[in-house]
């Protein structure tokens, strides 16, 4: 094909359909059928409002420390477009992703994909010719109708159900629970991770003979020390450290379970005390300053930042915020300590779907909130890492793109002292 690097695939494919969201299984089905695929590894599918990506990583090392071959597939990447797709936690190569999409090209014919679409089918191209013995999908968006849903899961996972994306999924809980509980399959178990699942998520279970488990009723995990302590059934483990959410990793030990069996307790301590996930409660210093970032863009996802924060203790909080124009800002902001902090405000220039930092700034001054500045992400953490004392504490949040730019600007950032 003519399209040589993968710049070259994503800029095709960005414009390849008139909607960059289209909801539906149709047009995928189609091409998957025609790429003939010949492998059959087992998957389990992650849904959720927030810890999708929490529940991939912890799942995919404990079955990659079990010994088993997984290929897991992620939304959306902070650096690099082939971080959605890894084969035993390695992203795959440019190469590699390039021939996946030269295959579904040469496959589609005349029909047309989405952005989602192209990397749903190479991903599962790429795991077919590595002949992963297990599959770990993230849904894009929702369940019944995302591009993942072409598969049946073996397990499906649901993390978390709460309000976002309501354009397409809708206004309440029930809906959109409604739209996740779309991966579960018949007489198949489905592991749900949300403290108080909507309704809609037990009657459709029960209406397909799904197999559901919950949280604090068939399988449970509780703070201890610096770890946790899971239980489910008659296995119980104490893990010395956990650095992701703890109800993501509960969903992700028990979906391992029903899968492949018992997991060695020493082997899955060892296996969680090793895996974080970039811009999810990601700890850095600079200097003696400390940084956490997050990608925390619901008001779901603050609600558990603002624990991290409090877990921290700061003297004060330096929020460096930028967030997409369609999210429910006010939300967002309202479950942070606001009053104890200052706001710097920056410009996501290459993301036109971003909030303007000055309609931002408006909104947070409205709450009486200190606003430092509105700027450029590496003059937004500069001023805010050196407006810092060692006893403060700089968050970093509001969307992937947020996080992902700080990422790229903190290498270059020194503080005064």
């Amino acid at each position: 094909m003519e399209h040589h690097g993968l710049d070259a695939w994503l800029a095709r494919i960005e414009r390849a359909h008139p909607s960059e969201i289209d909801l539906g299984l149709d047009r995928i089905g189609q091409v998957l059928k025609r790429l003939a695929l010949s492998h059959t590894p087992k998957v389990i599918t992650v849904a959720g409002t927030n810890g999708k990506g929490s529940c991939v990583t912890a799942t995919s090392a404990i079955l990659k420390a079990m010994g088993h071959s997984v290929g897991s597939y992620t939304s959306p990447h902070l650096h690099h477009y082939c971080e959605r797709v890894a084969i035993d936690g390695t992203p795959v190569s440019e190469a590699a992703m390039c021939e996946a999409f030269d295959s579904i090209e040469r496959a589609r014919g005349s029909i047309s994909l989405t952005y989602f679409e192209y990397g749903t089918l190479a991903a599962l191209w790429l795991f077919d010719r590595s002949r992963v013995d297990i599959c770990v999908l993230e849904v894009g968006l929702g369940g019944r109708l995302d591009a993942v849903n072409v598969i049946d899961a073996d397990v499906a996972v649901i993390a978390s159900i709460d309000i976002d994306h309501q354009d397409w999924l809708g206004n309440d809980r029930e809906v959109i629970g409604r739209e996740k509980a779309g991966i579960m399959r018949a007489a198949k178990p489905v592991v749900c991770a949300d403290v108080a699942p909507p309704q809609s998520v037990v009657d459709w279970a029960q209406e397909i003979g799904a197999q559901p488990l919950y949280i604090n009723r068939d399988f449970s995990i509780e703070p201890h020390g610096a770890g946790a302590l899971y239980q489910y059934g008659d296995f119980s483990v104490s893990l010395a450290e956990v650095y992701l959410p703890l109800p993501s990793v509960a969903a992700a030990i028990t979906a391992v379970q029903i899968l492949v069996g018992r997991v060695e307790p020493d082997l899955l301590s060892r296996a969680l005390a090793e895996v974080s996930l970039a811009g999810r409660n990601q700890r850095l210093w600079v200097g003696k300053r400390q940084i956490l970032l997050d990608v925390a863009h619901n008001p779901a996802a603050t609600r558990l930042l603002a624990e991290q924060i409090t877990q921290c203790a700061p003297a004060r909080v330096h929020f460096v915020f930028a967030a997409m124009a369609d999210k429910d800002i006010d939300g967002i902001v309202d479950n942070l300590p606001g009053a104890a902090g200052a706001w710097y405000l920056a410009y996501l220039p290459d993301v036109p779907r971003a909030a303007e930092p000055q309609a931002l700034a408006t909104r947070i001054a409205t709450r009486g909130w200190s606003v430092v500045c509105t700027a450029a992400m590496a003059d937004c953490l500069e001023r805010a890492i050196n407006n810092a004392t060692e006893d403060d504490l700089v968050v970093v949040f509001g969307s992937f793109f947020t996080v992902s730019a700080a990422l790229s600007a903190l290498p270059n950032i020194k503080a005064a002292d």
